[in-house]
């Protein structure tokens, strides 16, 4: 039987994804780059967490679904700042009842974008934002930037499918049509098709946006070059985006996590702010995960907040590096924590993982990862897109739906359905 699907395996989503099943077996896969594939059959692999378990001192025990709920929701019935962390895997369905769930229990909801591609919203609070749908970025965009992004690596069909290779309907010549300008601090994969690779100073972004800004204002800079850049290579660079029709640049966490933060996409914001008043320019994140996107416009739809949400006063109060997980966490203010589609284990430096082991943890994943062998209580659950649906959105926020098309293992349960039961759980308890 032949399925078309959507791919998960980024926050591209794409959207094109044939699949040919036996059963229950996928047999054959159609426009899969890498990482769908990988996705795509680990679902039927050996690393799928299929039982869950709670752990108690040095011991495990399988249980049923339903005791390893009633044990979650003990668990964060009895701490004082219990943080629900993660979400960037799970659908706008699972996130909705998290908020829920984060309100009942007075706790702190917060998502894997506050470290990443969330704060893209809080930059645009400062600064507004110019943005396009993909759709409008592969029909119109004959200016193409990467800035601190490498698509080779994180979103293989970028490329192909939405920006510098791709076809439109005012691009018909493709590559030869497109200006490609890499911005990063190194050659990378991307770099070697790029028509102008500017190599950056680490931690000088800020200072190369400053004066790119000076420049397209007609100032006069007292300098030879900016964080390694030449004066007249800026200008140049400046000169040719003002002549063209439509630019767009992709952001990536290479411009994110260098010095500056969210300062540094602030100032970008601000820049492609002040091309439209010559052209018409727009920026985009490289999100990651395929629904980060969708936490922060999930979160702030039903909060008026993004991330970092605090529900101990009763009303949704947020604010950056005081009700976020991380910020928490290093102050040892978490006394138990609900991870769900994340592998903070893996992800965080060694100190703040140490503290995450040492407070009990509910763990809500499709796999075997490193925070599911630190878990207090495991719950295993459906991969969505493939053995559940939802809505996610893509990373230039286009709402796609996801349709299933296997059955997940016995007993197990959608993540929006595991959140739903433990909520259940919460309002008898209390």
């Amino acid at each position: 039987m032949r399925f078309k699907t959507v791919c998960t395996g980024c926050s591209l989503l794409c959207d094109d994804i044939i699949v040919d099943l036996e059963g229950e077996k996928i047999v054959s896969t159609f426009n899969l780059c890498g990482h769908g594939e990988e996705k795509f059959l680990r679902a039927r692999g050996t690393e799928r967490l299929l039982k869950p378990f709670v752990r108690s001192r040095d011991s495990v025990r399988e249980v049923s679904i339903s005791e390893a709920i009633e044990k979650a929701a003990e668990i964060l019935l009895n701490a004082e700042r219990p943080v629900l962390w993660g979400w960037g895997s799970s659908s706008v369905e699972a996130q909705i009842a998290g908020i829920e769930l984060a309100r009942e229990i007075g706790g702190v909801i917060d998502s894997t974008g506050s470290i990443c591609h969330g704060i893209t919203w809080l930059a645009a609070s400062e600064s507004g934002l110019y943005t396009a749908t993909l759709g409008e970025v592969m029909s119109r965009a004959d200016v193409v930037v990467y800035w601190g992004s490498d698509p080779g690596h994180s979103h293989p069909r970028h490329l192909s499918r939405y920006s510098v290779l791709s076809r439109g309907i005012y691009t018909q010549s493709g590559y030869e049509q497109r200006r490609v300008y890499v911005f990063d601090i190194r050659r990378t994969r991307v770099g070697k098709i790029a028509n102008v690779l500017i190599e950056v100073e680490p931690n000088k972004d800020y200072e190369l946006i400053t004066a790119m800004r000076l420049i397209l204002r007609g100032k006069k800079l007292q300098f030879d070059s900016v964080a390694g850049v030449p004066i007249k290579t800026i200008e140049k660079v400046i000169q040719e985006w003002k002549e063209r029709d439509f630019g767009v640049v992709f952001y990536g966490m290479g411009l994110l996590a260098s010095r500056g933060k969210y300062r540094n996409l602030e100032a970008l914001l601000k820049l492609v702010w002040e091309m439209n008043e010559y052209t018409s320019f727009v920026a985009l994140p490289m999100a990651g995960h395929f629904n980060t996107i969708g936490f922060n416009h999930t979160a702030t739809w039903v909060t008026g907040h993004p991330s970092g949400i605090d529900f101990s006063r009763g009303a949704p109060y947020a604010n950056p590096g005081e009700t976020t997980f991380v910020e928490m966490l290093q102050r040892g203010e978490v006394d138990a924590a609900l991870i769900i589609g994340s592998n903070p284990m893996s992800s965080f430096p060694t100190e703040l993982a140490r503290k995450l082991s040492q407070i009990p943890l509910i763990v809500v994943d499709c796999f075997r990862t490193l925070t599911v062998k630190h878990a207090t209580v495991a719950i295993p659950t459906a991969i969505t897109g493939i053995e559940a649906g939802g809505i996610a959105y893509r990373m230039d926020s286009v709402p796609i739906i996801l349709r299933e098309f296997l059955s997940p293992p016995e007993s197990i349960l959608s993540d929006a359905d595991i959140i739903r039961s433990i909520i259940e759980k919460v309002k008898r308890k209390n």
